[in-house]
């Protein structure tokens, strides 16, 4: 979020976690199999993805890297797996525009598409789930 890595829970109370290329090393020397980079403000900021940060992530690690964030487009995908990225998570774009997850995968392959889910549990009061 804003460019640095943050944690948090539900997406509430983020914290500063270090930065994102020094995170991704250590991750991947502790035994990670696979990193996935949420830029969880950029669509919500109406902005792409941080190139600058996928290449600076995918040139510190040795494992498959998923990238999501801002994604709109089949060329917003494409600059996303040139720099970098071994797969791309699509979330809000699958919901407006179904359509880009069968064109992104037919021009990718399907291997490196990721359709994106945010849910919420919500609750009836009598501690129902809906």
């Amino acid at each position: 979020m804003g460019g640095r890595v943050v944690k948090g829970k539900k997406f509430r109370a983020l914290q500063y976690a270090g930065n994102a290329a020094k995170l991704a090393k250590k991750y991947g020397q502790d035994g990670a199999d696979e990193l996935v980079l949420l830029d969880i403000s950029a669509t919500n900021e109406e902005r792409k993805t941080m190139l600058s940060m996928v290449m600076a992530v995918a040139s510190e690690i040795f494992i498959p890297l998923t990238v999501g964030g801002g994604i709109k487009s089949v060329q917003d995908v494409r600059r996303l797996l040139k720099a970098g990225a071994d797969k791309v998570s699509i979330n809000t774009a699958s919901v407006k525009n179904p359509v880009i997850i069968k064109e992104a995968a037919g021009i990718f392959g399907s291997q490196c598409i990721v359709a994106a889910i945010d849910a919420k549990k919500k609750m009836e009061k009598n501690g129902k789930c809906l």
